[in-house]
C-alpha cells in the first residue's frame, strides 16, 4: 500500500499566499492610479488646496466640500483629483503615466514568480526616459516669450531641471543634451544595435539606388525594343567563300528566328538541349545540292515577373510577422550583348570544314546561342558513325581555338549530334533574373531550386523534394560555393520559415557563416551543441545522429496519422483531421535540408561515423521531408564512396581536373571540359544524359543583404530544435541482453579522470580481462563519453569534467 504523501504545512503556504495578496493589492492600486492620472482635468486644479484630512469631511454635511465633489471630473472623484493633481503638477508632469504601468508590471511579475532582474533594468530605463521627457517639455516651454505648453507637460521637476540646464549650457545645449540622452536610453531599452541600424539605413539607400537604376534600364530596353521594331527587315542570304581547291561554296542562310517554345512542364523539369522548336529546313532536301543549310535559332529569353507579388502562407502554430525578402535586395543584371551572327556562321563553317578534313560529312547545322555556351546541332551524312565525331573533340577545339568543347552524341530524342562551343563574350546569369522569372514563381515543387539557365538561355528549375538528395562536386574556384548559396537563397525566397529548416555543416567555417543570423527563422539546431553552423567533425556526427532520431520520430507520426509522406501529413494537420494522443502531438512538420559544404574534410577525420548516418538518411529520409545536399572539391572514391553514391541519384558536376573525377561523380566524361565560373552538368534522376547549366550567380554582398533583411525581423521564440543525440544512445549504451555492465559508471569516471580512453587503462584499474574492458569502451563510445577507434592511439575523451559526466549518466 503506497504511503500517503505529506501535505504541505500552512507555514510553507503562508509566504506564497502573502505574496499573492500583495500582488493583487498592487495591481488594484496601480489600476486606480492609472484611472486617476488618465482622467486628469485642469478644471480639477481648484481641488489642489484640499488636504487628505479634508477628504474625511465628505462624510459630514459640509456643503462647500460636497459642491466641489459634484464639480469634479475625475473618474475617482475628489481623491482621484487630488492624487492626479499632485502627481502631474508636483512631480514630472504627464510623464508620470509610466508609474502605474510599472506598478502593474511589478505586481504581475511578483504574482507569476518571474525573474525580476530584467524588469529592474527596464524600470530604470523607463524612469530615466520619463525624467528626460519632463525636462524636454520644460525646455520647450521656454521657447518664445510666453510658454505655449501648460505646466502639466513638465511638472515641477521638469521646470527645475530645464531652468538649471538653461542657466548652465543655454537652451540649444539643453535640447542637444536631453535629446542625446534620450537616444542613448532608448537604445539601451530596446537593445538596439547602432551598427546594425546604420547598416539598415545603408541597405535602404542602396536598394533605392538599385530601384532607380532598374527603372532606367527598363526604360532603355523599352526604347531599344521600339527602335528595333521600327527597323525590322528581312534577313539576307550570306555567301561564305572557301578555298579554290574545295567544292563550290555553300549558301549559308540566316533565317528569321523561330517563336519560342512553351516552357517545359513541372513534371518534366529537364529540358533537352536544342529541343525548343525543330528547325523547319535544317534537314537537307533530297535534291543532292552542295548547300549547307545553317539556321540560327533565337536564344530563349524568359519573361520576367514581379516575384514580390506572390501569395502568402497559411497560419502556423506560432505566428510571426514575416516579410518575404524582395528581389530589390539583389543586384540588377547587366544588359546582355547581342549575339554576333558572323561569329556563329564562322564557327559553323570551321566545324564543317574540320569534320570534312577527317572524312566526316554533315548535311545541316542549326545553332542555338546561349548565355555562356552555343550549341551547334549537326546532322551527320548517311553512313557516318557517331563515334568518329566523338573522337575528334580535341581536333575541333584546336581548330576553333576554343577553351574546351563538349560533344553530345546523340542529343536525346533527336537525330542530331550536339557540339557545345564556348562564347567569346559570355553573359552573366544572375540569381535575380532567375528568381524573377515566371517559371520560378509559378513552380509547383515543394522545394524549388533556381539552378540557372541552360545553353538555350532557358531558366532551369528543379524540385529537391523529387531528387530527393543532391551530390555536388567540383574543383576549387569552379563555382561550387556560389551554387550552394544559390540553393539556399532560392529556398529562402520561395518558402516561409515554417516550411523549411536548414542544418548547415561548414567545416571550412567561413563559406556559410552568414546564415548563422537566421537561427530563429530558418535554422534547426541540436540541443547538445552550442553553434548554429556546425564546423567540427565531432559536432557533425552529433547533429547527424540527432537528425536520425528526428527521422524516426517523424516516421512514428506518419504511421500514427496513416499517411505515406510529409505532404499528406501536413495536409491532414492543416485540415484538422488529426487528434493528439498521449505520446504524439500533431503539428505541421517543416522540410529539413541538410547542407554539407565539404564532405571530404569529414570523411578524412571520421569516415565511418559520417558515412553511416548519411547513408541511412539518404535511404529512408525522403518520405519524412529530410533531404541532403553534399558538396566536395575532391570527388575521389574514398570521399564519394559506393554507399553514398548509390543513394544520391541526382548529381551536379562543376569543372573537375581529370576524366577520372568526372566519371566518379557522373559515371561519364565531360565535367573536365567545363569552363568553371558556374558552368555545370546536372544529372537528374532517370535522365540518360546530363544537362549543361550556367549556375545563377549570387555575390557575398547579396547574401549579406538577404540574411540581414530576415535577421532584423522578429523570429520564433525558440529555434527549431532537433532531438538530443543521447536519446538514441540510451539504447546503444547497454549490452546485448538489454543491461549495461555493472562497472560502466566506474569505468566512465576513470576515463574522464585520466582523460584517456584505452582498454589497457580499464584492465589495470578495474582488474578485468581484455574482452570485458573492450566491451566497456564500446559502451562508453555509444554513450558519447569517448570517441571512435583511432588505430593505435587511445580514444579521445569527449567529456572534460565530472559535472558533464553526471549529466550524461543521468540522461542515459
Amino acid at each position: 500500500m503506497p504511503e500517503p504523501q505529506p501535505k504541505e504545512s500552512p507555514k510553507k503556504k503562508s509566504p506564497q499566499r502573502r505574496r499573492q495578496v500583495y500582488a493583487f493589492l498592487g495591481i488594484l492600486f496601480s489600476f486606480m492610479v492609472l484611472l486617476s492620472v488618465a482622467s486628469y482635468s485642469s478644471a480639477d486644479q481648484a481641488n489642489g488646496d484640499i488636504s487628505v484630512w479634508d477628504l474625511w469631511k465628505v462624510m459630514t454635511p459640509d456643503e462647500s466640500l460636497q459642491a466641489q465633489a459634484d464639480r469634479t471630473q475625475n473618474l475617482l472623484g475628489l481623491l482621484g483629483a487630488v492624487l492626479s493633481n499632485w502627481l502631474i503638477n508636483s512631480t514630472i508632469g504627464y510623464a508620470v503615466i509610466v508609474l502605474p504601468f510599472l506598478g502593474l508590471a511589478w505586481s504581475w511579475f511578483a504574482l507569476r514568480r518571474k525573474e525580476l532582474h530584467r524588469l529592474m533594468l527596464a524600470t530604470n530605463y523607463v524612469l530615466a526616459i520619463a525624467l528626460l521627457f519632463s525636462a524636454l517639455m520644460g525646455s520647450v516651454r521656454m521657447l518664445g516669450d510666453e510658454p505655449f505648453l501648460a505646466v502639466e507637460w513638465s511638472g515641477v521637476v521638469g521646470e527645475f531641471a530645464s531652468n538649471a540646464l538653461y542657466k548652465l549650457i543655454g537652451l540649444t545645449g539643453s535640447f542637444l543634451l536631453i535629446l542625446g540622452l534620450l537616444g542613448v536610453v532608448l537604445t539601451l531599452l530596446v537593445d538596439l544595435d547602432i551598427q546594425q541600424t546604420y547598416e539598415r539605413l545603408q541597405e535602404w539607400f542602396r536598394n533605392f539606388r538599385i530601384w532607380i537604376e532598374e527603372k532606367r534600364e527598363a526604360a532603355r530596353i523599352a526604347a531599344e525594343a521600339k527602335r528595333m521594331e521600327e527597323r525590322k527587315v528581312a534577313p539576307r542570304p550570306v555567301q561564305i567563300k572557301r578555298g579554290a581547291e574545295e567544292a563550290p561554296a555553300p549558301t549559308v542562310t540566316a533565317r528569321k528566328p523561330l517563336q519560342r517554345s512553351e516552357p517545359p512542364r513541372q513534371d518534366s523539369p529537364v529540358p533537352v538541349p536544342g529541343a525548343a522548336d525543330e528547325p523547319e529546313s535544317a534537314l537537307p532536301s533530297p535534291s543532292g545540292e552542295d548547300d549547307l543549310p545553317l539556321e540560327i535559332l533565337e536564344r530563349v529569353e524568359e519573361d520576367e515577373v514581379n516575384f514580390d507579388e506572390r501569395q502568402g502562407v497559411e497560419d502556423v502554430e506560432e505566428e510571426i510577422d514575416y516579410v518575404f525578402p524582395s528581389v530589390e535586395l539583389l543586384d540588377v543584371a547587366r544588359a546582355s550583348e547581342e549575339v554576333d551572327e558572323e561569329e556563329l556562321k564562322g564557327n559553323a563553317e570551321l566545324l564543317r570544314s574540320k569534320l570534312a578534313d577527317f572524312g566526316v560529312d554533315i548535311e545541316s547545322v542549326s545553332v542555338t546561342p546561349g548565355p555562356v555556351v552555343t550549341l551547334y546541332e549537326i546532322v551527320p551524312a548517311t553512313g557516318v558513325k557517331i563515334s568518329r565525331i566523338e573522337n575528334l573533340q580535341d581536333d575541333i577545339a584546336l581548330a576553333l581555338k576554343a577553351k574546351g568543347i563538349r560533344i553530345i552524341a546523340p542529343i536525346p530524342g533527336k537525330g542530331t549530334v550536339g557540339v557545345e562551343i564556348p562564347n567569346h563574350n559570355p553573359a552573366l546569369v544572375t540569381i535575380r533574373g532567375v528568381i524573377n522569372s515566371a517559371k520560378f514563381r509559378d513552380s509547383k515543387g515543394f522545394l524549388p531550386l533556381a539552378m540557372g539557365k541552360t545553353i538555350t538561355g532557358e531558366v532551369f528549375i528543379d524540385d529537391l523534394a523529387k531528387m530527393p538528395h543532391l551530390l555536388i562536386a567540383g574543383s576549387t574556384g569552379s563555382g561550387k560555393s556560389v551554387g550552394i548559396n544559390t540553393i539556399l537563397a532560392s529556398l529562402i525566397y520561395r518558402l516561409h520559415p515554417s516550411d523549411v529548416k536548414f542544418i548547415i555543416i561548414d567545416p571550412k567555417k567561413i563559406e556559410l557563416s552568414l546564415y548563422s543570423k537566421l537561427r530563429k527563422h530558418f535554422l534547426a539546431v541540436s540541443p547538445d551543441l552550442d553553434e548554429e553552423i556546425i564546423t567540427t567533425p565531432t559536432n557533425s556526427v552529433m547533429v547527424l545522429k540527432s537528425v536520425e532520431i528526428e527521422m524516426e520520430k517523424r516516421y512514428d507520426r506518419l504511421a500514427a496519422a496513416g499517411v505515406r509522406n510529409i505532404a499528406d501529413y501536413n495536409e491532414k494537420v492543416k485540415g484538422g483531421r488529426l487528434h493528439d494522443t498521449e505520446t504524439i502531438k500533431h503539428r505541421k512538420l517543416p522540410y529539413l535540408v541538410i547542407i554539407i559544404d565539404e564532405l571530404a574534410d569529414l570523411m578524412i577525420t571520421a569516415a565511418k561515423e559520417v558515412e553511416e548516418p548519411i547513408a541511412r538518411l539518404a535511404q529512408l529520409a525522403r518520405a519524412v521531408g529530410i533531404h541532403l545536399v553534399l558538396a566536395t572539391q575532391r570527388p575521389s572514391v574514398d570521399v564519394i564512396t559506393g554507399v553514398i553514391k548509390a543513394n544520391f541519384p541526382a548529381r551536379v558536376a562543376y569543372q573537375v581536373a581529370t576524366k577520372i573525377d568526372s566519371r566518379t561523380i557522373l559515371d561519364m566524361n565531360g565535367a573536365e571540359q567545363l569552363l568553371g565560373n558556374g558552368d555545370l552538368l546536372y544529372f537528374p534522376p532517370g535522365s540518360p544524359k546530363p544537362v549543361r547549366i550556367q549556375n545563377a550567380f549570387i555575390s557575398t554582398e547579396e547574401v549579406e543583404r538577404l540574411t540581414n533583411h530576415i535577421a532584423k525581423q522578429k523570429g520564433y521564440s525558440n529555434p527549431y530544435k532537433l532531438p538530443s543525440a543521447f536519446e538514441k544512445k540510451k539504447a546503444g549504451a547497454v549490452g546485448g541482453d538489454g543491461s549495461r555492465d555493472e562497472l560502466f559508471e566506474e569505468a566512465a569516471k576513470i576515463v574522464v579522470r585520466h582523460q584517456q580512453g584505452s582498454v589497457s587503462l580499464l584492465q589495470r584499474r578495474l582488474k578485468v580481462g581484455y574482452s570485458r574492458a573492450a566491451r566497456l569502451v564500446d559502451e562508453l563510445e555509444s554513450a558519447g563519453i569517448v570517441g571512435p577507434f583511432d588505430g593505435s592511439k587511445a580514444r579521445e575523451v569527449l567529456v572534460e569534467t565530472d559535472a558533464e559526466l553526471e549529466t550524461i549518466l543521468r540522461n542515459i
